[in-house]
Parts: C-alpha cells; sequence; structure tokens
C-alpha cells in the first residue's frame, strides 16, 4: 500500500476537502484585499501578483472539482513566490524600506513581524496539504483500474508453455 503524507488534514478532514477551503480561503482574501485597498491594482507589479495569485487559486480549485493532478501542482507557483519574497518582505518591514511597514495592518514592527510569521506558519501548513493531496491524486490515478499489479509494485508474469 502507499503511504501518503498525510491521509487526513486537521480535525480528521479529508484532503479534498481541504483542499477545496484552503483554495476558497484564499481568493476570499484576495477579493477582501481589492475590497479593503482598492490602490492595490495600480501598481504593475501588484497587478501581476494579484493574476498569479487569482490564477494558481483558481487551478487549485478546478484541479480540486475535476480531480487533476496538474491542477493541483500549479497552485504551488503562488507557494513558491510566496517563499521566495518572504525574506525580502520580513527585511522591508525590518530596514523600513519597500513600504512593507505601510502596507501592514500594525503600526508596530513587532506585531508586524508576527504576522508574517503566522502568515509564513500558515502556508507552509497549507502547502503540507495541497501536496499529499496531489500524492493521493497522482498515486490513485497511477494505479491500474483492474488490480492487476502486484502490491509491492513489481509486475507478475505468466510464461506459458
Amino acid at each position: 500500500m502507499v503511504k501518503y503524507v498525510t491521509d487526513k488534514a486537521l480535525c480528521c478532514v479529508s484532503l479534498r476537502n481541504a483542499c477545496m477551503g484552503i483554495s476558497i480561503f484564499f481568493l476570499a482574501a484576495v477579493v477582501l484585499n481589492v475590497i479593503l485597498h482598492p490602490s492595490y491594482l495600480q501598481n504593475t507589479s501588484l497587478l501581476v501578483g494579484f493574476i498569479i495569485d487569482l490564477l494558481a487559486n483558481l487551478a487549485l480549485l478546478f484541479g480540486v472539482l475535476w480531480s487533476n493532478a496538474w491542477l493541483v501542482l500549479a497552485w504551488f507557483v503562488f507557494a513558491v513566490l510566496f517563499f521566495i519574497g518572504w525574506p525580502v518582505a520580513v527585511l522591508g518591514v525590518i530596514f523600513n524600506y519597500g513600504d512593507y511597514r505601510a502596507a501592514a495592518f500594525f503600526d508596530n514592527v513587532f506585531l508586524i513581524l508576527f504576522e508574517y510569521i503566522l502568515t509564513l506558519v500558515t502556508l507552509v501548513y497549507c502547502s503540507y496539504i495541497v501536496s499529499s493531496y496531489f500524492h493521493q491524486l497522482r498515486n490513485s490515478q497511477s494505479a491500474t483500474p483492474n488490480g492487476s499489479a502486484a502490491p509491492n509494485g513489481s509486475a507478475i508474469h505468466y510464461i506459458v508453455v
């Protein structure tokens, strides 16, 4: 039997439902960000990030609905870009460059850093869940439908004499 990274998410929720919740959560966060900060889409680099965020989370949503492992994998573009930009954002908050302090909801540097660390932990866990669901989909799609493969993965060959 193939062992997944995890079989269930937090509180014994199936991986499919957890990934759907992750996608809906990040899509709602994007919508609220645009509503609460209308000037968010005026900067070109933020517009590109918005489009990547929107497309990646829509790909995750449709990947879950259609059980397509490659659409689920497309969500990792968003996660990788976040993990690349996170140290830059933390340094921007500490050394006060790039308007990272102005973009946060707090005035205190320690609260902003706590917010960024909480965001990092949340996205790491979401990446873990999405990765587990991707592996679950890949393993279920690669399994033979008639069960002709041996349990250990080696094929059984019969020689007719």
